[in-house]
């Protein structure tokens, strides 16, 4: 006879069915975890060398377009533009440390460029609280002969302060509120300071306020100015005001703009400015492409232009040369 054997409750299978899936799904369940966290850890670990990467390529691009350079074809360029002028030229390229410069020894008769130099005098001055740009000059009759384009519309015995004075020396290049300050500041005091400062020798006198100077000094005097507006207060403020203006401006074109200061007289006519950018140059031209206005202003104005293209052309260039150094 046959052993009979009892069969096991069907609640009994089912918690161990239970407990076994449960298990199973545990273990499944901590694999998974396991290698979603390695996962991620290695996505991390991806992400963070990625970064690291790309800063290193940032860093090494940054320090590559803060480095002078120059290419090889800046003078080429430049030696073209020469074949179509014979003005004196000064060229300086503050971040890349280069210039391009024709004639840069020859003596031209500045005119109104002297007006910046007697500008930049006072604004020092005052920064460093020797003057007060609210000091006023009795606006006298002998002034008014000028005829000065903004001094004409003050009344004759008013008080003009040298700030305004400065303004109009330099914004519309004021005969009359020149001589007011050339005559409050000094000629030998003039002198003196832009032989000190500059190693320039002004050939002025009482009788004559105007000079003769070459680019290489004007780019010395632009080079000061460009530094002096570097700090943001009212004298770098009120100095950029006045030169930033469209009067007798030929080195502006399309967008492109500076800030100036034009001296002109017979056929003499000169225009020396910055260009205030991230990217910073100084350009002085003289010619002596007078007295018709309209050819003076086209033949600066492309010499100015063409400047600038050779310049952007070097930008260009140092761009691509620094994209090329980050990959490798």
């Amino acid at each position: 006879m046959k052993k009979k054997f009892k069969r096991k409750p069907k609640a009994l299978k089912c918690l161990i069915f239970i407990i076994i899936l449960g298990l199973t799904i545990t273990i499944i369940f901590q694999y998974r975890t396991v290698a979603y966290n390695e996962e991620q850890r290695l996505i991390e670990i991806k992400e963070e060398q990625e970064k690291k990467e790309k800063e290193e390529r940032e860093r090494k691009y940054n320090t590559c377009m803060n480095t002078p350079y120059k290419d090889e074809i800046i003078d080429t360029l430049f030696e073209e533009l020469l074949e179509t002028t014979n003005a004196a030229i000064y060229f300086e390229d503050i971040n890349n440390n280069y210039t391009l410069t024709n004639r840069e020894n020859a003596s031209f008769y500045g005119a109104s460029i002297i007006k910046l130099y007697l500008a930049t005098y006072l604004v020092e001055n005052a920064r460093t609280g020797d003057i007060n740009l609210d000091t006023t000059i009795t606006y006298t009759y002998n002034y008014s002969l000028y005829k000065g384009r903004l001094l004409s519309t003050r009344t004759v015995g008013e008080e003009i302060t040298l700030r305004d004075l400065i303004y109009y020396s330099i914004a519309v290049s004021d005969n009359g509120a020149y001589m007011m300050l050339s005559d409050y500041v000094g000629v030998n005091t003039l002198k003196k300071y832009a032989k000190n400062l500059f190693d320039t020798n002004l050939n002025i006198s009482e009788e004559n306020r105007f000079s003769y100077l070459t680019v290489t000094d004007t780019n010395k005097l632009l080079k000061y100015v460009y530094d002096f507006i570097q700090v943001d207060d009212e004298y770098s403020n009120l100095l950029i005001e006045a030169m930033n203006n469209t009067y007798f401006n030929s080195l502006n074109f399309d967008d492109v703009t500076f800030l100036h200061k034009y001296g002109y007289y017979e056929v003499n006519y000169n225009d020396i400015g910055i260009y205030n950018t991230k990217s910073p140059y100084l350009i002085s031209i003289f010619t002596l492409y007078g007295p018709e206005e309209e050819y003076m202003f086209e033949q600066t104005r492309n010499i100015s232009e063409s400047i600038y293209e050779i310049y952007q052309t070097n930008l260009d260039l140092k761009e691509a040369y620094c994209k090329e150094q980050i990959e490798n």
